[in-house]
Order: C-alpha cells, then structure tokens, then sequence
C-alpha cells in the first residue's frame, strides 16, 4: 500500500507544523460545534497522506459528515446529555466537500479507487481538480476509474445491453451507482487536459471506448483547428499520424458495425480536409493524406471517392505540373495496386468503373452522350454499365502522357497487371530443386509406389507445391506415364495440380489445359447443342475445370476480362454436365473461383441447380462455389428452397 506523501500529493498542501498523530483532529469530530469540525477535517486533508491509517478507523464518521448526518458517539457530553439526544448538526457544503475528500483519500490508499472516486465527486472541483492535480497519483487513479466506469456504461448503453462494469461483486454495484454526470464532467475535463497538452490519441481512444461519435467528431474538429491556426508553423506530420491511429483503431477495435461506420466517416471528412487544404499544408503531407483516405473510404465501401482521389492524383501534371505533379501520377498508380492488393474484386471493379479510360473507347463514349436519351435506353446492361463513365473527367482534355496514365490506371486495376507481375516474379525467383521430385519418385518407387495410389497422390501434389505459381511443370510433361499412373480422384487431383502450376497464366490457360478439358459445343455455331456428358469417368475432365479456375482465379489481379471469359466456359459445362458428379464438381469449383465475391444471383441460381441433385459430390462443390460467390455480402441464407431472381430478393433473404 502507498504510505508516502509522494505517492498522493496533496491539492492544498500546508504550511503548519507536521503532525506526530491524528487522534487529537479525530477526536474534534464529535464535537457539536460545526466551526471545530471544519477546522479538524481541513488539517486532517493536509496529513491524511501520511497518517491515514488512523483516521482510516473514522471513516465512518467522515461519510456521515460528508452526507450531512451527525457523528455517531454513544459517549455522554460534558452536559451529561447523550450525543443521540444532542440537536442535528448542519454542516455546510465546504465541511462536507472537506470531509467527502478526507475519506476520499483514505479509500485511495486502502486501495479501493471506485470508493475514493465516489467521494471524490462528492468533494467538488476544489479538492479534486484533474488539471491543478496532474501529475498526483491520487488524481491520476480516480481520473482512470472515472473513464473505465464512464467507458463501460456508455458502451453498454449504446449496445442495448445491460452489460455491467466487469469488477465483480459489490464493487461493480458501487461503480454503477456512480453519478453519470458527474463522471461525465470529470471525463470531459480530461478531454480539456488532453487538448491543451496535444495528446489527441488519448481522448480518442477513450471516445472510440465509450462509443461518443460527437467526441470523435469534437476531437478531430480541434486537432484541424489547432493545426489551422498554427498557420505555416502547424506540424500536419503529428495532425497525420493522430489520423492515422484515429484510422487504425476505429478499422481494428471497435466491434460495433455501426459505431464503426461512424467514426470512419468523420475520420474520411477530417483527412478530406487536409487532402483539400491550403497551400499551407506541404505537398508530402497531401499525399499522405490521400493515401489514408483511399484506405478509409475503401473500408467504408465508398468505390466513387476512392476513385475521386486517384482521379485527382492522375491529373496532377494537369493541376499542378512538373514534377510535384508526376509525382502525383505515381501515388495515383501505387494507390491502384494497393486496392487490387486489397482482394475485392467487386470493389476494384466499381473503382474502375468510375475512371475514365481515355482511351480509343473514349470517342465512343462521347458519341454515345451526344444520341438522344431514347436511343441509348437500350445500351445500358442490367448491371448498369453503362453508367460507369458518368463521372467528371471524361470529357477533360488530357495530354497524352495523362492519359497513358489513366489506361495504365486501369491495366493495373482490371488488365491483370499485377498477376502478371505476381506470375513473372515467380518465374524468375523460382529455387525449386528438380532433383527433390526426381530423388522422391526413384524412393516411392523402391517402397512398392505402383501398389500404393496414395503415396503417388502425394508426391503429385508436392510437385504442385514446390512450383505453385512458376509455370515449371517440365517434371511432369517429361514424366507424363508416371503420372498418369494416377485413378479415380487422384487424377483429378493431380490435373488439377497443374492449375496451382500455372497459377495467374491467363494468357495460355486454355491451351495448357485442352488436352484434359471436357469436349464443348463450337463457339462460333450458338444452335450447337452440347456433346452429350457420360455418367462415368471424367476425373481428368473435372480436374482440368478446377484447374482452370486456379488460373484465372487464384490472383485479385487478374485480367477482368479474360476471367469472365473463363467463368463463361466453366458455367456452360456446369449447365451441361449434371450427368457426371465428378465433371460438375470440377466445374462448381472453378466456377466459384472465377466468380469469387461478385454476388452474381444468377451464377448463384446455377449452382443451386446443381445443389438439389441428388449428387452429395456435386452438390459439395456447388455449396462451396457458393460460398465463394456470396463472400463477404452477408447472404447468410443463400441456399433457401427458392431461386434468387433480384436483387430485392436477396436483401429480403439477407434481412
């Protein structure tokens, strides 16, 4: 327990003689006249520090005066009138507030800070000032029991909850008897204290605690201010970094979706106005600005502010010119790769609905604006496509080196740039060693591998492997009976192996796979009907399917359009082929792949088709495949007994 003066420094230290004990001050509270009472408990607050164990024994005494009641004393006065006969006692408020921070001190160093804080607002602002007391353990303790109460209670309300402050027992009661206004005022005192010593991140994280959004709001509103009227001098690094953190924890700690959503948007508002400052903020802080509030409103789903910015800094040559402005162009293209990183390929695809190509499809655009409103009814897809260049700067006039930076916006975004990036990295840093798979297929060979398909199934897929991504598969192509060697689904597993090979290979994904592909209908000849699916075999079929999936979609970067083609292909066999459980496996699989998280309702009516057979292998991979097409769009009951025909239907389901 803390017995030093150190420890707890006094808000009124005193000037009078130390005191040896406190038994003489103790014994003045009994006494009937109101003026001896105050003077003992105003030298008692001077030396509570270092003599509260005694006057810890009184501290029912010192309660009952902080609360306006008499000191109970069973001894008989000097009148020979017992002390419960005696008249009331009327304290006034400064004996009392005196007396509520005597025993507020003394809980202190009992260690029961829900107590001392109790008393504590009791005392008033005289004897427990967070600003003069800064720096006392005693007002630092309370301060900090004050805000975990204050944080507990508010997050409890604001989640519907009657969740209670996790202390247990009957010090949980006490913590929630505690006046809500008045904790409140202490808390927002400490936000005073936080503003003037600059230690925004602190009253940020208790707002983000106690679930205030106008806290938030008030906090990042006067860091701006502050920033703003410091003028030139004004350190936006430290107005960023605050940001930053702001940024951080609202994406990682705050549990509630709608609190969350909140702060993320008044932190976008708050890095939208430093990105959109004066020429007083430095361009380097600008741009890192730009890069937290693409990162923000990304979280917050917003696909046309994020491409808002990237516009922007695409035009920066335009705006700003030299070379701050190649500058510019350059974050615009890292910010790209970053939301491709990001792996939300409904999202990227939005983004790069709302830039402009500027390229030859541009004049088509601009002959499209010009036709009448009723002739361009019919050019718009049911996706609504064709409102994906209704943003501000198609018809800007752009250098060509501005637009080469807009198509190589959308080459990056859409054109598969970064999985070509991702596969000729690979290529070139493969150290996969052809003698580990030549040295392990000699030694299964040795312990009987002919007579053991599992241990064959094994080494294939170690192949696959040790070459994920490399398109090195000049083991298995000089191998081709040894691996053929594989039956049932570990053919199936062993072609598709050549998917992970080959992994992001767009451009030559059907020319590596025709040879194991399923046999389908001319493309030029739509009356075609489908060559006729057996019911029997199709492992290497149905292999080949998944491993077309792998390619095209094992990378977000992917090229957009090659990977609807491959969708295209993949859902047609999975139409066609409902007869042979292994084909349609395959092609769920790499239909679910090559449709990863569009929430396309009629892929997922497809699948579905494929679910109520009476298949378990193809109905396995037709549930997976939804799963993948459905993730992260809150469909949780996707596989009800009705098709999904719109989009109102889904939010119905989902709701």
């Amino acid at each position: 327990m803390a017995s030093s003066s150190l420890l707890a420094t006094p808000l009124h230290p005193s000037n009078t003689t130390p005191v040896a004990t406190a038994s003489g001050l103790l014994a003045l509270l009994s006494e009937s006249d109101p003026s001896l009472v105050s003077h003992a408990l105003s030298r008692l607050l001077s030396v509570v520090d270092t003599l509260w164990h005694e006057v810890a024994e009184c501290l029912p005494d010192l309660e009952a005066i902080a609360e306006g009641g008499d000191v109970a004393d069973d001894v008989m006065d000097d009148d020979g009138v017992a002390a419960a006969s005696r008249p009331s006692i009327a304290y006034d408020l400064p004996t009392r507030q005196t007396a509520a921070a005597v025993a507020s001190r003394v809980f202190f160093h009992l260690e029961e800070p829900v107590q001392a804080l109790r008393l504590a607002l009791e005392s008033g602002e005289e004897h427990f000032d967070i600003r003069r007391g800064k720096g006392s353990m005693y007002v630092e303790r309370l301060v900090n029991a004050a805000v975990e109460t204050y944080v507990t209670r508010r997050a409890a309300e604001w989640e519907g909850s009657g969740a209670a402050v996790s202390r247990g027992g009957e010090e949980e009661d006490e913590a929630m008897a505690l006046d809500m206004d008045k904790l409140a005022r202490v808390v927002h005192l400490m936000f005073e204290r936080c503003y003037e010593d600059g230690t925004y991140n602190h009253a940020l994280g208790v707002a983000f605690e106690a679930r205030e959004a106008g806290k938030v709001d008030e906090i990042l509103n006067r860091l701006l201010a502050d920033a703003s009227a410091a003028g030139a001098g004004a350190d936006y690094d430290a107005v960023l970094d605050t940001l930053s953190y702001a940024l951080d924890a609202a994406s990682t700690l705050i549990p509630s979706k709608a609190f969350r959503t909140k702060s993320l948007e008044l932190i976008a508002a708050a890095l939208d106005r430093v990105w959109n400052a004066t020429a007083a903020v430095l361009a380097a802080a600008k741009r890192h600005a730009a890069c937290k509030l693409v990162h923000c409103r990304q979280l917050l789903g917003d696909d046309r502010g994020v491409a808002d910015v990237i516009v922007r800094l695409l035009d920066a040559p335009r705006l700003q010119g030299g070379e701050a402005g190649d500058d510019g162009a350059l974050l615009g293209l890292q910010l790209c790769f970053d939301i491709v990183d990001s792996g939300d390929r409904a999202f990227v695809a939005k983004v790069a609905g709302h830039i402009p190509k500027c390229g030859d499809e541009e004049e088509g655009t601009r002959q499209s604006r010009s036709q009448p409103a009723s002739s361009q009814e019919g050019t718009n897809g049911a996706d609504g496509a064709g409102d994906n260049h209704d943003n501000h700067s198609d018809d800007v006039p752009r250098t060509p080196e501005q637009k080469i930076h807009f198509q190589n916006s959308h080459r990056v975004l859409t054109g598969g740039f970064t999985s070509e990036l991702s596969l000729s990295f690979l290529y070139k840093h493969s150290n996969a060693d052809r003698f580990i798979m030549t040295h392990l297929k000699k030694a299964l060979e040795e312990r009987g591998m002919g007579r053991n398909s599992l241990l064959h199934h094994c080494a294939v897929c170690a192949h696959g492997y040790l070459n994920a991504g490399t398109t090195n598969d000049s083991f298995l192509r000089d191998h081709l009976d040894w691996m053929k060697k594989a039956s049932n689904w570990a053919k199936f597993s062993a072609t598709a192996s050549m998917g992970v090979i080959h992994a992001s290979h767009t451009t030559e994904a059907m020319t590596l796979l025709e040879p194991y592909l399923p046999p389908s209908a001319p493309e030029n000849d739509p009356n075609a009907e489908h060559p006729t699916v057996s019911s029997t075999g199709g492992y290497a079929e149905g292999g080949s399917l998944y491993a077309l999936g792998i390619i095209h979609g094992s990378h977000s970067g992917s090229c957009a359009t090659k990977r609807q083609e491959a969708s295209a292909f993949l859902r047609n066999h999975l139409r066609n082929s409902h007869a042979n459980e292994v084909i349609s496996h395959g092609a769920a699989l790499g239909v679910g792949l090559t449709s990863f998280g569009s929430a396309d309702l009629e892929v997922v009516n497809e699948l579905k088709e494929l679910l109520y057979t009476d298949s378990a292998v193809a109905g396995e991979a037709a549930s997976i495949a939804i799963g993948m097409v459905l993730v992260g769009s809150g469909a949780g009951n996707a596989n009800s007994t009705t098709n999904v025909e719109s989009k109102e239907e889904l939010d119905e389901i989902i709701a």
